[in-house]
């Protein structure tokens, strides 16, 4: 399957390589491919340039986000939640019509310091932000209340976390399921559509506050169940 990620973090990152590994064909999406190659200092979240990983990866093509968001019949949004917006409108909204887009992004602002503050209200999260701003696409809200390391690799000592999901179209979250079924999940929950963004969003800013509070990352949630 060919697959456009748009992001060239962490998330980006990880989801590239474990997609890449499982046989699909994925390109990385940043907003400039020059200026990413040129820099030479970690990111925001200490991650190395982007150079070096890519030398590490080198079969995952970097494009820029119109490219990306064209190539890929499967679409991940892998920005900084306030950067989503512009990266969208930079991709080409055109570009996301009738495509599986998953959106992993959170709506948070860092600048006061950490935990960030979380940005959105009840009816309008980003989620359906997203959805509103590309109405022809098919979003999916996944993999944003757990760590990138996580999704590709669910698995934790105590057993087997659930991964929360919502969108509108059934047929694109159980496109997304099949692909979370081959990076490890073994439970998926479906809470509704799109409008349910907005507690996965809230359910983040608790793994969010968790990760801080206790400087601890391996944390996901489990919904038990009689």
């Amino acid at each position: 399957m060919k697959i456009g990620i748009l992001g060239t973090g962490g998330v980006g990152r990880t989801l590239a390589v474990k997609l890449n590994v499982l046989g699909h064909e994925v390109v990385i999406g940043t907003r400039n491919v020059e200026d990413t190659l040129a820099r030479t200092a970690p990111d925001g979240m200490g991650s190395p340039p982007f150079k070096v990983w890519h030398s590490q990866n080198s079969k995952v093509k970097l494009v820029k986000f119109s490219e990306a968001a064209s190539f890929g019949e499967i679409i991940f949004l892998s920005t900084f939640g306030d950067k989503t917006s512009a990266s969208i409108d930079m991709a080409g909204k055109q570009n996301f019509d009738s495509k599986v887009v998953i959106d992993t992004t959170n709506p948070l602002d860092f600048s006061k310091g950490v935990p960030p503050k979380f940005t959105v209200t009840l009816g309008n999260s980003l989620g359906e932000q997203i959805q509103k701003q590309i109405p022809n696409a098919k979003v999916v809200k996944a993999f944003n209340t757990i760590g990138a390391h996580i999704m590709v690799n669910p698995m934790r000592e105590e057993g087997s976390p659930d991964l929360f999901i919502a969108g509108n179209d059934d047929d694109a979250k159980k496109k997304f399921v099949s692909l979370a079924e081959q990076m490890g999940w073994e439970n998926v929950i479906d809470f509704g559509n799109i409008s349910q963004s907005y507690w996965l969003e809230a359910n983040a800013m608790l793994w969010i506050h968790y990760g801080f509070k206790y400087n601890n990352w391996n944390h996901a949630f489990k919904l038990l169940k009689k």
